[in-house]
């Protein structure tokens, strides 16, 4: 294999694994959202921030929208 070959070879991998690293950054850091079945058959929202660490738990979606509306958008 030619030197080129090997560089342009690290050079790819080197790529790859900046991408990797910015993409799990870039994720860790935003707000996350999920919904939790109960076993009544209801469902429950949370909510983890964390650049702040904050989190909350909600009865409807609703609830959680509005939570989050006034963390980030009324400031």
């Amino acid at each position: 294999m030619k030197i080129v070959d090997k560089w342009l070879l690290l050079k790819s991998k080197l790529q790859e694994s900046w991408h990797s690293l910015i993409t799990v950054m870039a994720s860790s850091s935003q707000l996350q959202v999920w919904q939790n079945h109960l076993a009544n058959g209801d469902c429950s929202w949370h909510a983890y921030d964390p650049m702040t660490g904050r989190s909350a738990c909600f009865g409807s979606e609703a609830e959680m929208r509005m939570w989050i509306e006034t963390q980030y958008y009324t400031k």
